[in-house]
């Protein structure tokens, strides 16, 4: 059976025109519904794997050849809308292994002072505020201040 491109085309055709290049392949009218099936799964192929270079990008994974192993195609549905199911098995795995995946770089908070001094304690003080001398306060103070009670 010759290849579907070569016989064809990239352009749409009439049945018209599907019955005129089919005969001139010498292939007969029965024909047609082996080779619908063959061009549709040749298409369902290229949908998805257009579909899944196109999640891999989105996702910005590391390996590209080890995720599209993981990935289970078989799980991947096929229209004429595209692809679905490759983007939710990818945020499972975001999830589930997140060293697969670019970890984008975190946006400092809007009142977050922008240098290196500001960081916060676990006691909620910033970095640059002192602290009274736990040795000067009472232990009245002090459990105020340090327990939080």
């Amino acid at each position: 059976m010759p290849d579907l491109s070569e016989l064809f085309g990239e352009e749409r055709l009439s049945y018209a025109e599907l019955c005129e290049r089919l005969s001139k392949a010498g292939l007969e009218y029965g024909d047609v519904g082996q080779l619908k099936a063959e061009f549709t799964r040749q298409m369902d192929d290229v949908r998805r794997s257009a579909a899944l270079e196109r999640e891999l990008d989105r996702a910005k994974v590391k390996n590209r050849a080890i995720v599209a192993k993981i990935l289970d195609m078989d799980r991947v549905t096929v229209g004429e809308d595209g692809a679905h199911g490759i983007a939710e098995q990818l945020d499972d795995l975001r999830r589930t292994d997140p060293y697969l995946f670019e970890q984008s770089e975190r946006q400092p908070e809007a009142n977050a002072p922008q240098q290196p001094g500001g960081m916060r304690f676990a006691s909620g003080l910033r970095h640059t505020e002192t602290a009274a001398d736990p040795d000067d306060m009472s232990d009245a103070e002090y459990y105020r201040a340090v327990k939080k009670l």
